[in-house]
């Protein structure tokens, strides 16, 4: 059983590296991205960022966040309870 896996080990090694000398070989082939992309990229982040619904969306989710981090931190502060004293 040692001799197998020892043997894949070193298998996959080879296969991994083989994969990888053709990648950085051919990397100005293997993934050709345009130019502009980058900057369409940002452009339209920005544009979603800066509609008003998106921004409200965000403030909700943090503002919801937030409401239970404070109630939370306000229960810590009450002391337990440890039954009933009468």
């Amino acid at each position: 059983m040692r001799k197998i896996s020892l043997w894949l080990t070193g298998a996959t090694a080879a296969i991994v590296g083989t994969i990888a000398s053709i990648a950085v070989t051919h990397a100005d082939t293997l993934f050709a991205v345009p130019t502009s992309t980058a900057p369409s990229l940002t452009a339209n982040v920005g544009d979603q960022l800066g509609d008003p619904g998106t921004l409200s969306v965000i403030g909700v989710i943090a503002g919801i966040y937030l409401v239970f981090y404070v109630i939370r931190q306000l229960l810590s502060m009450v002391p337990k309870s440890h039954g009933r004293k009468s």
